[in-house]
């Protein structure tokens, strides 16, 4: 099964999924409000403003935030914001200014309009698309329109009648109370349409407004997206770089160990071959497997755990040898070992430390060892022996700290591991769950 992080690599599939939201994100409003568009070519306003939008959002992630913010050029990142604010806002207006230009075009071709009291008055044919103020049109023949606008003069109304003399499109201004009729007062001709629409839009602060909104939002919002990726990606080799020394660790102290056992099981077959025992042939065949596992298994990140137990009851047998019949040395173990795996020769360095510091020929000495597997993978390790009071357990060597180190990097919060002395005993009582999902792999 191919996960999501493997696709989302395809760069063909990351820019097909960006091209996606930012078309989810222009036609969000339509959707949301179910504005109706009599003018199509408010949808090519519409995305020119959001062409530029986007164009920011980029900038920003890909130049600005590298070259400037995240190296601490703070005062030249502010002036490019500030720049931005000023283009984006310069280039809405223009793309306004351009858009009301040809929705308020007449069909005869003459364009005008004017102004009478507060209100702007402007000269319309049908249905309007007006911006920054509200107009409601009236239909009184072929050629006639009344215009009511939104911001009246105090205590009355002023209205605008649309008509044409000398097939020029004029303005007559009325007033009205709430009673009176209508008569024209004043006909005046439409004063040229660039100069005053230019003005109303271009400088309209409704349209700065919204462009430095939006413009702040997609800076925000692109910063944002910038800073957490750089989080995940700082993470991410913080990671891989505490992986990397875990390995090299873990290695370290796997090369200690293996000349640690190669060196106590050469003093038991040298303590063999002195007294001239007949158990140094047996004895030899036992170092042969140690060897052989340490030598092709004991790198391995995981092994059988049917493996490991051969070879820690190898390396008992060994010991035994080497015993006299006053100390005893009982091993027992039980459970399903099979689908199991454990990291190579985690558990001899407790029995090994059992056979150091448990062995005397003067005093009473004893070593019981008990490995039982519980259900659910549950591999459980008690080792018990003599506990001499004049020895003291060696300190910063390769030996039990070593285990126990390896078992805080290898299974940190799938094991137990008690060592504590009862009497005159010294017990070491180990848990690991050998099933555990967060056992980290050693590459």
């Amino acid at each position: 099964m191919i996960s999501i992080r493997h696709i989302f690599r395809n760069k063909l599939v990351l820019v097909a999924a960006h091209v996606a939201a930012w078309t989810c994100l222009f036609l969000f409003p339509f959707f949301i409000y179910r504005i109706r568009v009599e003018d199509h070519s408010f949808y090519l306003k519409e995305a020119i403003n959001t062409l530029f939008i986007i164009g920011l959002f980029y900038l920003n992630i890909y130049v600005l935030i590298p070259r400037f913010f995240t190296l601490k050029r703070i005062g030249i990142y502010i002036g490019f914001v500030m720049l931005s604010l000023l283009f984006i806002g310069a280039q809405q207006a223009l793309v306004e200014y351009q858009f009301m230009k040809r929705i308020m075009a007449f069909k005869m071709g003459a364009v005008g309009m004017a102004v009478t009291g507060p209100g702007m008055m402007l000269p319309a044919r049908g249905k309007m698309l007006i911006t920054g103020g509200a107009i409601m049109d009236d239909d009184q023949g072929p050629e006639l329109h009344i215009a009511q606008f939104a911001r009246p003069s105090p205590g009355w109304r002023r209205r605008a009648i649309l008509d044409y003399r000398n097939s020029r499109p004029v303005i007559a201004t009325v007033g009205m109370d709430s009673m009176a009729t209508m008569t024209a007062t004043m006909a005046a001709p439409a004063t040229p349409f660039g100069d005053r629409l230019f003005i109303r839009h271009f400088f309209f602060p409704e349209i700065f407004r919204k462009s430095a909104t939006f413009t702040l939002l997609m800076l925000f919002m692109s910063g944002f997206i910038k800073i957490g990726l750089e989080w995940f990606k700082s993470e991410k080799q913080r990671e891989e770089l505490k992986l990397a020394n875990l390995n090299a660790e873990l290695k370290f102290l796997k090369s200690q160990i293996n000349p640690h056992f190669l060196f106590n099981s050469l003093n038991t077959i040298y303590s063999l071959a002195h007294r001239r025992s007949p158990e140094t042939e047996h004895a030899l065949v036992k170092l042969s497997n140690i060897l052989r596992y340490m030598i092709y298994q004991s790198n391995e990140d995981k092994v059988q755990l049917s493996s490991e137990l051969r070879y820690l009851q190898d390396y008992i047998d060994i010991q035994r040898l080497r015993m006299t019949r006053n100390i005893p040395v009982e091993f027992s173990q039980d459970g399903d070992a099979s689908g199991l795996e454990i990291a190579p020769m985690l558990l001899i360095p407790f029995v090994e430390n059992a056979f150091k510091h448990g062995v005397s020929y003067r005093e009473e000495a004893f070593i019981n060892i008990r490995l039982h597997i519980e259900p659910g993978g549950i591999l459980h390790l008690v080792v018990r022996n003599r506990l001499f009071k004049q020895r003291v357990a060696e300190k910063g060597g390769v030996g039990l700290n070593n285990a126990l180190k390896r078992l805080s990097l290898l299974y940190h919060d799938a094991h137990t591991i008690t060592v504590r002395e009862h009497g005159d005993e010294y017990i070491a009582d180990l848990k690991i769950a050998l099933k555990h999902d967060e056992v980290l792999s050693v590459g």
